[in-house]
């Protein structure tokens, strides 16, 4: 009844042995039990009517600890179309932590969708919702999180108008304004706040009209008012479905703001602003062979070497996270999938493959077009027979059997990974297509992402499905904020499996930073810096109130680290010199880094 998968290392093999056609021969082993999924259109559903990586150990032996809590539930259990679960957690400056999700009940219609929200005060969580937070003639879904603790919280989500804009003046509580974005007119929003104050809101999502291409908007007052509307990114061509249904994560961190872009027929693309979005650079991090490719032209194929034979490509998934580290560097995490497009005929269609494995990652220092260079994870061989058994029926989320990522950053700029992975030797025990669970698994790496820690499940079980995973961007020195979706039958109901209706679990697991350092022994923290301008030597005198080891940074518009020193102060002030006059005139930030705490200044040297 298990059936061999290609796993990562078979990936490996293929591609290095059989070159440009490794793919028709990765495609010609795959296991007739893995479907070759023909899609029309690879439509979203809404409504019911490699290259393994030498820095990496990929054999899971532990598990994390963390404390499970249950803090909502949903009947409609599609929370992302392709994986990538967006921004739905988010931890505050204080330590408190807002989630959302997709809530339905009322099945089989679901009139009663929208945002099931909870609020954790710093002590305990609320009780499981009852209901969602818009009106009752709001239908909605998809919803993202995000705020300050100036102006207030916002969630973003699209329905009837189809983006809705919810808001209140203070996070964990009080009245929720609804709002539609002025003229916004996109569905499967992704929303970040940033800006120099906080207050700006930054939305992307799909175009409303049928193309599903991906647009970007941008308000500077909260979501008052907009001053960019449904704009098409540079380079973008909004043709040929670029930034298919949720294939698009964003992150901000002040004035930079982060969007990354990419599905199975096109580039997977960074776009990234130092100005709050006012302009743009660009970045391919993976690049589609054929692009820009439209599958729906006459005469279109995945023939990528022009010898007439049609190949079967490996590409980055449609499943991409991003998140913006303490020096402004991007990094991207999505996972691997193979497609095919051997259909010529106009309004044709292209096939995905549900068996391929492998996550990928990459970062701004890797260089473009690198991203297939750096598999950091796959399904784990639990019994250590150097095989991968599951059941050789698949539950389909429209991503890899190891993927829908989730990254976040902690105060000493260590990098944390979540993602889902196929689970070997379990099995759901069903008669008919049995099919194998998946789990939450976690990582980290502590020097920018050049190794990774062994990936450990966060709550190792046999008979649960632990999919659609989430982590806040942020990630405190204590506890990683890592949110996913639990019951016990793999797949969907609202999706591809159709599975029979059942209740889903949304689990909060707060499992420790293993390299996170508790700030609250450090006391408070005084800077005063001067001069500024400064043409020769910054003087910094810091006032701590214990004794502490920090570190301080210079860091150029570029998010290129261009001074960092580790300091041991004492307790009282402690005067440190650094030294500019080798530095490009310019506007500077100086961070200084305090346990999970970053204080951030501007410098001008001139």
């Amino acid at each position: 009844m298990k059936k061999l998968l290609l796993s990562g290392v078979a990936l490996a093999v293929c591609l290095s042995s059989f070159g440009q056609d490794a793919g028709r021969k990765a495609q010609d082993k795959l296991p007739a039990a893995i479907k070759n999924i023909r899609l029309d259109r690879v439509k979203p559903v809404d409504d019911i009517t490699p290259l393994k990586s030498a820095n990496v150990t990929t054999s899971a032996t532990s598990k994390t600890s963390g404390a499970e809590v249950v803090i909502g539930t949903t009947e409609y259990d599609l929370q992302t179309n392709y994986g990538t679960a967006g921004n739905r957690v988010h931890r505050w400056d204080d330590g408190t932590i807002s989630v959302v999700w997709t809530r339905g009940i009322q099945g089989p219609s679901y009139s009663d969708r929208g945002t099931g929200y909870n609020y954790f005060n710093g002590t305990t969580w609320g009780p499981s919702p009852t209901d969602r937070i818009e009106s009752a003639t709001l239908r909605t879904g998809w919803p993202n999180i995000s705020g300050t603790s100036q102006s207030g919280e916002y969630v973003v989500n699209h329905g009837t108008n189809p983006t809705n804009f919810i808001s209140r003046s203070s996070k964990g509580t009080g009245t929720w304004t609804e709002s539609t974005p002025d003229t916004t007119n996109m569905t499967w929003p992704r929303m970040v706040t940033g800006g120099a104050n906080g207050n700006s809101v930054h939305v992307i999502g799909n175009e409303n009209g049928g193309s599903f291409y991906m647009t970007y908007s941008r308000s500077l007052d909260g979501g008052a008012t907009w001053v960019d509307q449904d704009v098409v990114l540079p380079g973008e061509a909004a043709t040929y479905f670029e930034g298919q249904v949720d294939a698009y994560d964003l992150d901000a961190r002040g004035d930079v703001i982060a969007i990354v872009m990419g599905g199975w027929t096109e580039n997977l693309t960074l776009w990234k602003s130092t100005d709050n979005g006012a302009t743009w650079t660009t970045t391919v991090v993976s690049e589609f062979p054929l692009a820009p490719y439209d599958y729906t032209a006459s005469g279109s194929v995945t023939d990528i070497d022009g010898d007439g034979i049609i190949d079967t490509v490996l590409v980055a998934g449609q499943d991409p996270s991003v998140v913006i580290d303490n020096n402004n560097v991007c990094h991207v995490a999505t996972s691997a999938m193979f497609v095919l497009d051997d259909d010529t005929a106009a309004g044709g269609s292209y096939s995905y493959f549900p068996g391929t494995d492998g996550l990928f990652y990459w970062n701004e220092s890797m260089g473009a077009n690198t991203l297939l260079n750096n598999m950091v994870a796959e399904m784990n061989d639990r019994d250590g027979d150097g095989m991968i058994s599951v059941e050789p029926s698949i539950a389909l989320y429209q991503c890899g059997l190891t993927g829908m990522p989730g990254l976040g950053i902690d105060g000493q700029n260590n990098v944390h990974l979540v993602y889902s992975s196929l689970q070997e030797n379990t099995t759901n025990g069903a008669p008919v297509d049995p099919q194998s669970y998946r789990n939450a698994y976690y990582m980290y790496s502590s020097d920018g992402g050049t190794t990774w820690s062994t990936p450990a499940t966060v709550e190792e079980s046999d008979f649960d499905e632990q999919v659609f995973t989430a982590m806040g961007k942020r990630v405190g020195a204590d506890v990683i904020p890592i949110v996913y979706h639990k019951d016990g039958e793999p797949g969907t109901q609202i999706g591809p499996d159709g599975d029979p209706a059942g209740l889903y679990e949304v689990i909060f697991n707060g499992i420790s930073n293993p390299v996170g350092i508790n700030e609250t022994a450090f006391g408070n923290v005084e800077t005063v810096i001067y001069p500024n301008p400064v043409k020769d030597v910054l003087f910094v005198d810091y006032t701590f109130e214990n004794a502490a080891t920090f570190s301080v940074q210079l860091v150029n518009v570029l998010g290129q680290v261009v001074y960092s020193e580790q300091i041991s102060a004492v307790a009282g002030v402690n005067n440190i010199r650094i030294s500019v006059n080798n530095l490009s005139a310019g506007v500077y930030s100086l961070n200084t880094i305090v346990g999970d705490k970053i204080y951030g200044e501007k410098v001008l040297v001139k």
